[in-house]
């Protein structure tokens, strides 16, 4: 689930500088607009991360110690907003857009007046929580018949000795050019402009947001068009609406044509869908809107599960025989997986969730923003009023001792385990989402994307598995994650070593 944004790590000095520019600027106009003077009449315990030298981790682990069954707020650079104790899961779970609003999140926190999250687009919404989720065994089609070139252009043909690599530059072009492959089919997903703006799109939205969170929303339009981080984010919406609107004419064409068997014909189907939730013919605007909203969604996050589940394998070598049997007796000498075989995987399911609990997106999920006339009442007697922003807190969940012994030990075969007792086969999987994880959210809006997103991951890691032996370098510890605000992401220069396996 997208709750908050990473400071990245992408920018140059001299932007860094711009932004620093900007920023100053606003400043005092933010601290006396944003302060956290309307978080105390809440009634509830504020914690001010500015003014903790130790950042907002490290507010965020205190106040949860002090406060661990109630809600307290949290005043961050850019919001305020109320963190809720796990007991409030179902008091949110279930609430409908006019009470409490995924939306207006998505659009405050992601610049929706930019980049489209958060806008009203219920063809998208339509496409992603019944197509999509219907589908699955035809993306994962897709998935598997791109990951060998994916996997040639963005690590290599063959390693025949040990070779270091950056996972989380690779991960990001491997998961766009394996969504792009179920979103648009080849040959644009191929394409090297594509790619370089889908995955540009994705990080110049976090860059964006490093500056206009300062901004407040009076000023943006003013300030916005000059900023080198807008700008460079209108070039990939141009490209990308262009290289679309290219696609569409051609597909236009051959319509009435019958369409040649064999693999370069799966993919693509994703758009397809898209165009079918409209009462009308969509325009190209509307179709680049619903594939940058899907680009965004999915290669952010899948990126960063993608990086961690490749740290995990070369930080834990002593799982990787076990996960190569499992794969040789589940799908056999040509590693295809579908949809049969993906739910047979359970060793490795169980490893891809033990990698999203220990290094989630974010500290809190479930953000929604209150839109209920008379606010939010809690189970606690307090009254959340409308225009807040409210968070569960996911790491007292994550690292429960109850719900995990040794909680902070990676186990990969921890929900392997679980799922062996009589009972529980279906449960405690990867997408499985609950009062014992909601990484993907939980309730009414829970990601619908994480169908696709679990398939990927898997695909992925299935086929480093099968064809590569992994390592870290000598010397090197497990990569310590980063934090910027509230999310979890993966260190971007971090190494790995990896070594085709003779087969």
């Amino acid at each position: 689930m997208l709750a908050s944004l990473p400071l990245d790590q992408g920018l140059t000095p001299v932007a860094l500088i711009s932004t620093a520019s900007v920023a100053l600027v606003c400043l005092v106009l933010y601290r006396r607009r944003s302060g956290a003077a309307d978080l105390h009449s809440l009634g509830i315990p504020v914690f001010d991360s500015r003014d903790d030298d130790n950042g907002i981790v490290a507010t965020l682990e205190r106040a949860n110690k002090l406060h661990p069954n109630a809600p307290f707020a949290l005043a961050v650079p850019g919001q305020q907003l109320v963190v809720l104790p796990v007991s409030e899961i179902d008091t949110v779970k279930a609430q409908p857009e006019t009470q409490l609003s995924i939306k207006k999140h998505h659009y405050n926190q992601f610049l929706g007046e930019y980049s489209y999250m958060g806008t009203r687009a219920d063809e998208f919404d339509n496409a992603m929580r019944n197509t999509l989720v219907r589908n699955t065994p035809t993306v994962l089609r897709a998935f598997t018949a791109e990951i060998d070139y994916a996997t040639r252009v963005t690590i290599g043909d063959k390693l025949p000795t040990w070779t270091k690599i950056k996972p989380r530059g690779i991960m990001a072009r491997m998961a766009t050019i394996l969504s792009g492959r179920s979103f648009v089919g080849l040959p644009l997903s191929r394409d090297e402009e594509w790619i370089n703006a889908t995955v540009g799109f994705t990080g110049d939205v976090s860059k964006a947001w490093m500056v206009l969170r300062f901004i407040p929303h009076f000023l943006r339009p003013f300030i916005a068009p000059f900023l080198s981080q807008v700008r460079s984010l209108e070039g990939c919406k141009a490209l990308i609406t262009r290289k679309l609107n290219g696609l569409l004419q051609e597909r236009e064409k051959k319509q009435d044509s019958e369409k040649p068997a064999g693999d370069d014909e799966v993919g693509g189907e994703l758009l397809d869908w898209f165009r079918s939730q409209y009462s009308h013919k969509p325009t190209v605007k509307e179709l680049a809107r619903d594939q940058l909203l899907a680009t965004f969604a999915s290669i952010y996050n899948l990126t960063n599960a993608l990086t961690y589940v490749v740290f995990d394998l070369a930080s834990h070598p002593e799982y990787i025989e076990e996960l190569r049997a499992e794969l040789q007796e589940v799908v056999g000498e040509d590693g295809v997986i579908n949809k049969t075989t993906i739910m047979q995987l359970v060793k490795l399911d169980s490893f891809v969730r033990e990698s999203q609990r220990l290094r989630p997106t974010s500290l809190v999920n479930i953000p929604r923003v209150v839109t209920a006339p008379k606010g939010l009442k809690l189970t606690t007697g307090h009254i959340i009023p409308p225009g807040f922003l409210v968070m569960v807190r996911a790491q007292p969940i994550n690292l429960s001792p109850t719900l995990y012994p040794e909680p902070e030990k990676f186990d990969a075969f921890r929900f392997a385990k679980m799922r062996a007792q009589p009972g529980n086969e279906m449960k405690f999987q990867h997408t499985s989402t609950g009062t014992d994880n909601i990484n993907f959210g939980h309730g009414i809006w829970a990601c619908p994307g994480r169908f696709f997103a679990s398939a990927q991951v898997k695909v992925v890691a299935a086929h480093l598995i099968r064809n590569f032996d992994i390592r870290l370098p000598e010397g090197k510890e497990k990569p310590v994650p980063q934090y910027g605000g509230l999310a979890i992401f993966p260190d971007a220069v971090a190494e790995i070593e990896l070594r085709s396996r003779k087969l």
